[in-house]
Protein backbone atom coordinates (compact mmCIF):
# COMPACT_ATOMS: atom_id res chain seq x y z
CA UNK A 1 0.00 0.00 0.00
CA UNK A 2 3.19 2.35 0.58
CA UNK A 3 4.25 2.24 -2.73
CA UNK A 4 0.84 3.71 -4.20
CA UNK A 5 1.00 6.47 -1.76
CA UNK A 6 2.81 8.88 -4.64
CA UNK A 7 -0.31 8.34 -6.64
CA UNK A 8 -2.73 9.71 -4.41
CA UNK A 9 -2.16 12.96 -5.26
CA UNK A 10 -2.40 12.77 -9.61
CA UNK A 11 -5.43 10.66 -8.93
CA UNK A 12 -7.28 13.27 -6.21
CA UNK A 13 -6.13 16.32 -8.92
CA UNK A 14 -7.44 14.18 -11.85
CA UNK A 15 -11.17 13.70 -10.22
CA UNK A 16 -11.38 17.47 -9.29
CA UNK A 17 -10.39 18.56 -13.00
CA UNK A 18 -12.80 16.26 -14.32
CA UNK A 19 -15.59 16.67 -12.48
CA UNK A 20 -15.58 20.20 -12.08
CA UNK A 21 -14.91 20.20 -16.21
CA UNK A 22 -17.15 17.95 -17.56
CA UNK A 23 -20.75 19.37 -16.81
CA UNK A 24 -22.55 22.68 -17.36
CA UNK A 25 -21.91 24.73 -14.17
CA UNK A 26 -22.74 27.69 -12.22
CA UNK A 27 -20.76 30.88 -12.74
CA UNK A 28 -20.34 31.97 -8.88
CA UNK A 29 -19.31 34.82 -9.27
CA UNK A 30 -17.96 35.23 -5.84
CA UNK A 31 -16.17 32.34 -6.01
CA UNK A 32 -14.99 32.85 -9.32
CA UNK A 33 -11.35 32.40 -8.34
CA UNK A 34 -11.49 29.41 -6.28
CA UNK A 35 -10.88 27.15 -8.90
CA UNK A 36 -7.94 29.16 -10.75
CA UNK A 37 -6.28 29.53 -7.33
CA UNK A 38 -6.57 25.89 -6.08
CA UNK A 39 -5.19 24.76 -9.45
CA UNK A 40 -2.24 27.17 -9.38
CA UNK A 41 -1.38 26.20 -6.00
CA UNK A 42 -1.43 22.65 -6.78
CA UNK A 43 1.06 23.51 -9.61
CA UNK A 44 3.39 25.54 -7.29
CA UNK A 45 3.30 23.33 -5.03
CA UNK A 46 4.54 20.56 -7.64
CA UNK A 47 7.53 22.64 -9.16
CA UNK A 48 8.09 23.82 -5.27
CA UNK A 49 9.71 20.14 -4.54
CA UNK A 50 12.01 20.43 -7.32
CA UNK A 51 14.83 22.19 -7.81
CA UNK A 52 15.77 25.47 -8.52
CA UNK A 53 15.42 25.90 -12.06
CA UNK A 54 18.24 27.76 -14.19
CA UNK A 55 17.88 30.30 -16.57
CA UNK A 56 16.59 28.01 -19.31
CA UNK A 57 14.25 27.01 -17.86
CA UNK A 58 12.61 30.24 -15.97
CA UNK A 59 12.37 31.00 -19.50
CA UNK A 60 10.65 28.32 -20.50
CA UNK A 61 8.24 28.79 -17.68
CA UNK A 62 7.52 32.78 -18.72
CA UNK A 63 7.04 31.60 -22.39
CA UNK A 64 4.49 28.99 -21.15
CA UNK A 65 2.43 31.63 -18.48
CA UNK A 66 2.52 33.90 -21.41
CA UNK A 67 0.84 31.56 -23.62
CA UNK A 68 -1.50 30.06 -21.08
CA UNK A 69 -2.86 33.49 -19.96
CA UNK A 70 -3.62 34.17 -23.67
CA UNK A 71 -5.16 30.90 -24.59
CA UNK A 72 -7.21 31.36 -21.06
CA UNK A 73 -8.21 34.49 -21.96
CA UNK A 74 -9.26 34.20 -25.50
CA UNK A 75 -11.13 30.57 -24.78
CA UNK A 76 -13.09 32.29 -22.08
CA UNK A 77 -13.72 34.91 -24.63
CA UNK A 78 -16.02 32.22 -26.35
CA UNK A 79 -17.35 30.29 -23.36
CA UNK A 80 -21.13 30.34 -23.48
CA UNK A 81 -22.91 32.32 -20.06
CA UNK A 82 -26.46 32.49 -19.81
CA UNK A 83 -28.38 34.25 -17.07
CA UNK A 84 -31.44 33.21 -16.04
CA UNK A 85 -32.99 36.24 -14.40
CA UNK A 86 -36.43 34.15 -12.57
CA UNK A 87 -33.29 32.69 -10.61
CA UNK A 88 -30.48 34.87 -11.24
CA UNK A 89 -28.12 32.48 -12.17
CA UNK A 90 -25.45 32.44 -14.63
CA UNK A 91 -24.30 29.80 -16.23
CA UNK A 92 -21.56 28.30 -18.43
CA UNK A 93 -20.76 26.13 -20.80
CA UNK A 94 -17.49 24.32 -20.55
CA UNK A 95 -14.82 23.59 -22.89
CA UNK A 96 -13.79 19.86 -23.02
CA UNK A 97 -10.92 20.99 -25.38
CA UNK A 98 -10.05 22.97 -21.90
CA UNK A 99 -10.82 20.27 -19.10
CA UNK A 100 -8.33 18.21 -21.34
CA UNK A 101 -5.72 20.23 -21.27
CA UNK A 102 -5.59 20.62 -17.92
CA UNK A 103 -5.67 16.68 -16.99
CA UNK A 104 -3.08 15.99 -20.14
CA UNK A 105 -0.73 18.71 -18.06
CA UNK A 106 -0.98 16.71 -14.90
CA UNK A 107 -1.05 13.55 -16.28
CA UNK A 108 2.45 14.55 -18.45
CA UNK A 109 3.96 16.29 -14.89
CA UNK A 110 3.00 13.49 -12.51
CA UNK A 111 4.07 10.57 -15.58
CA UNK A 112 6.85 12.28 -16.49
CA UNK A 113 8.27 12.51 -12.53
CA UNK A 114 7.28 8.51 -12.23
CA UNK A 115 9.03 7.65 -15.49
CA UNK A 116 12.26 9.31 -14.76
CA UNK A 117 13.17 9.07 -11.09
CA UNK A 118 11.58 5.62 -11.69
CA UNK A 119 8.46 4.99 -9.65
CA UNK A 120 7.48 4.83 -5.98
CA UNK A 121 9.35 1.76 -5.68
CA UNK A 122 12.52 1.44 -7.93
CA UNK A 123 14.23 4.24 -7.15
CA UNK A 124 16.07 4.95 -10.78
CA UNK A 125 15.33 6.15 -13.43
CA UNK A 126 13.94 4.23 -16.31
CA UNK A 127 16.91 3.37 -19.38
CA UNK A 128 18.99 5.53 -21.01
CA UNK A 129 16.78 7.98 -22.69
CA UNK A 130 15.41 9.08 -19.51
CA UNK A 131 18.84 9.79 -17.68
CA UNK A 132 19.89 12.75 -20.79
CA UNK A 133 16.79 13.92 -20.96
CA UNK A 134 15.63 13.94 -17.80
CA UNK A 135 16.30 17.83 -16.98
CA UNK A 136 14.59 18.88 -20.51
CA UNK A 137 11.14 16.13 -19.57
CA UNK A 138 10.49 18.24 -16.49
CA UNK A 139 11.24 21.19 -17.88
CA UNK A 140 8.41 20.27 -20.16
CA UNK A 141 6.06 19.16 -17.78
CA UNK A 142 6.84 22.12 -15.22
CA UNK A 143 5.92 24.19 -17.83
CA UNK A 144 2.74 22.84 -18.47
CA UNK A 145 1.50 22.93 -15.39
CA UNK A 146 2.58 26.51 -15.56
CA UNK A 147 0.54 26.94 -18.31
CA UNK A 148 -2.43 25.35 -17.07
CA UNK A 149 -2.46 27.13 -14.22
CA UNK A 150 -1.89 30.71 -15.93
CA UNK A 151 -4.63 29.75 -18.60
CA UNK A 152 -6.76 29.08 -15.64
CA UNK A 153 -6.21 32.47 -13.66
CA UNK A 154 -6.69 34.10 -17.31
CA UNK A 155 -9.97 32.92 -17.54
CA UNK A 156 -11.50 33.85 -14.13
CA UNK A 157 -10.12 37.40 -14.80
CA UNK A 158 -12.00 37.47 -18.37
CA UNK A 159 -15.18 36.07 -16.61
CA UNK A 160 -15.41 37.96 -14.18
CA UNK A 161 -15.03 40.79 -16.84
CA UNK A 162 -17.92 39.22 -18.44
CA UNK A 163 -19.86 38.65 -15.43
CA UNK A 164 -19.77 42.11 -14.65
CA UNK A 165 -22.59 43.40 -17.36
CA UNK A 166 -24.86 40.08 -16.63
CA UNK A 167 -25.16 41.11 -13.23
CA UNK A 168 -25.99 44.72 -13.88
CA UNK A 169 -28.74 43.34 -16.27
CA UNK A 170 -29.67 41.24 -13.37
CA UNK A 171 -30.04 44.39 -11.21
CA UNK A 172 -32.22 46.50 -13.84
CA UNK A 173 -34.27 43.66 -14.07
CA UNK A 174 -34.71 42.90 -10.24
CA UNK A 175 -35.17 46.58 -9.55
CA UNK A 176 -37.90 47.02 -12.84
CA UNK A 177 -39.83 44.08 -11.20
CA UNK A 178 -39.58 46.00 -7.88
CA UNK A 179 -41.52 49.13 -9.24
CA UNK A 180 -43.89 47.15 -11.27
CA UNK A 181 -45.20 45.49 -8.09
CA UNK A 182 -46.13 42.26 -7.09
CA UNK A 183 -48.25 40.33 -9.73
CA UNK A 184 -52.09 38.80 -8.99
CA UNK A 185 -50.48 34.97 -9.69
CA UNK A 186 -46.54 35.73 -7.80
CA UNK A 187 -46.53 34.52 -4.02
Amino acid sequence: MREFAPLIGPILALLFIFRRGLKPRRVKVNGLWRYPVIIAALALFTLWRGQAPGLIAVAVYIVAIAAGGALGWFTAQHAELTLDPGTGTITSKPTPFGTAITGAAFLAKFGLDYYVNGGPSNGGPHGDFAVRHSHGLTWFADAALLFVAARSLAQAAHMWIRTRPLLEQLEQHKATRAAEGPKPGDQ
